[in-house]
């Protein structure tokens, strides 16, 4: 847990919400954010003006969005979803599936590019988008930016034709969007399309067309993952990570290691796709802070851009989620064990691709105890950050 304050400013409180990506692992999110619910009155009105998700946190991001004139009330649909879950609710899992989808990826590398219709993807998510369109409506997204409780939500995905980090959002009026090196804000409202898109890990799950280009998972050019936010009003921010930020052992000088197997080097993939830009931008902001902190005016004229300093509180995981996904291996369907088994991912050194993929009750429910413990240990802060002082000093 990172935790930096500064005096409280004149302007008026905008806190944002950052739910990076992660799969399975943003179950994690749903207990910290139900904790802060359970921390909060009960008639306590959304403490997050503005929402901002990637890849399966858009998802969280979008059905707290749709539900901010309810705030506690959404917390618990997405802590219901999340309690259950099972793999064959976010992509099919049945045998006659990864048959097909085995022979015609092993028919694909065979024939040396002479088939021109090419799998789209290794796993079909369909159920996802059932799931999905029966737990969020889209339309209370707009109505509760025009009573106010919500001042924008936002979800990044990534194009594979222009390159672009493009997050779209859906806002007050007045908002501006924005244009910055490979990535930008685009105003448009926001559907089903952009979450599946958002979504979308590569070769695992198929891109999804968005006007005319094809977008996927929106943590491959998050080079800048706390920037929307910024944008669209936030001067505070809530980051709810998914990776325990303690650094992994390096071998030993002459340590016998094997060499990596595919599952490794996948779940070091997803390691550096869904964490490494996030713990970048979190170190790049810190920076700044310590820089503006050194000034007379507490404030630095960049061009035609003004900086200030920001508060943030970061949750993460405060054990290896890692660790925890060893004990669920058994419950994957057996169709998929078969699949993952081909790869490596269910010997101990493919954990981290498993604590991704874990779609499973009983692993979503421990991540979310840990997330609501973790939320409880780190209770002071959360509330100063939220505006609740007054709280803290209350018997929790």
């Amino acid at each position: 847990m990172y935790w930096l304050s500064f005096k409280k400013k004149q302007e008026p409180l905008v806190t944002g919400l950052i739910l990076p990506g992660g799969g399975a692992r943003n179950a994690y999110q749903a207990g910290v954010l139900k904790a802060i619910g359970d921390m909060l009155p009960e008639d306590a009105e959304n403490p997050f003006p503005v929402i901002c998700g990637v890849s399966s946190g858009a998802l969280n991001a979008v059905l707290l969005a749709s539900s901010a004139t309810r705030f506690r009330e959404g917390v618990d649909r997405l802590y219901g979803i999340w309690a259950n879950f099972h793999v064959g609710k976010v992509f099919k899992t049945d045998t006659m599936t990864a048959i097909k989808s085995g022979l015609r990826w092993g028919l694909t590398f065979a024939s040396a590019g002479l088939i021109k219709r090419q799998p789209r993807s290794i796993l079909d998510n369909s159920p996802l988008r059932g799931l999905l369109e029966r737990h969020i409506r889209f339309a209370r997204i707009q109505q509760a930016i025009d009573s106010g409780a919500l001042r924008a939500v936002a979800v990044t995905a990534s194009g594979y034709s222009s390159g672009m980090s493009v997050t779209f959002f859906q806002g007050i009026k007045g908002l501006v969007p924005w244009k910055r090196t490979r990535r930008k804000g685009q105003q448009e409202e926001l559907t089903l399309d952009h979450l599946m898109a958002s979504s979308a890990i590569p070769v695992l799950f198929p891109a999804v067309k968005l006007r005319n280009e094809y977008y996927g998972d929106g943590s491959m050019r998050a080079t800048a993952p706390l920037s929307p936010a910024l944008h669209l009003g936030a001067n505070r921010l809530l980051v709810i990570g998914v990776r325990n930020p303690r650094i992994d052992r390096a071998p030993e000088e002459g340590e016998d290691i094997p060499t990596p197997s595919f599952g490794q080097i996948s779940g070091y993939i997803f390691d550096t796709l869904f964490m490494d830009s996030l713990d970048a931008d979190i170190e790049r902001m810190r920076r700044i802070n310590h820089t503006i902190t050194e000034t007379r005016d507490k404030q630095i004229d960049y061009k035609d851009t003004s900086l200030h300093q920001v508060d943030y509180l970061v949750i993460s995981p405060s054990r290896d989620v890692r660790e925890i996904v060893e004990r669920y291996v058994g419950n994957f369907p057996r169709s998929v064990r078969m699949l993952l088994k081909g790869i490596g991912a269910l010997a101990r050194e493919g954990r981290p691709l498993m604590s991704y993929l874990m779609f499973d009750a009983p692993y979503c429910k421990e991540l979310m105890e840990l997330g609501y413990q973790d939320a409880l240990a780190a209770r002071e802060q959360i509330l100063h950050l939220l505006g609740y002082d007054e709280l803290i000093d209350e018997q929790p």
